[in-house]
């Protein structure tokens, strides 16, 4: 399956093509979880703080739909 991701702030780094907050498309395996999603980028779960699919907060847990759009944030500091 095949989904659309979007990284914000400090996780642009990890985009995979180089292209800062620009989305990419991943291939995973049918089943894959959110979590799953964000180990395959190489992210650590303390970098990934809110994870949103269709204007929703999903849990790690959330299984994902082929062709959905998945938009990473990191934890957020401010005041």
């Amino acid at each position: 399956m095949e989904v659309t991701v979007a990284l914000y702030a400090t996780l642009i780094r990890k985009n995979p093509e180089g292209t800062g907050n620009q989305p990419f498309k991943v291939e995973l395996p049918e089943g894959a979880t959110v979590k799953d999603l964000i180990e395959h980028l190489g992210i650590e779960e303390s970098e990934a703080k809110t994870v949103f699919i269709r204007h929703k907060s999903q849990a790690e847990d959330y299984r994902l739909q082929d062709g959905e759009r998945v938009a990473i944030f990191p934890p957020v500091g401010g005041g």
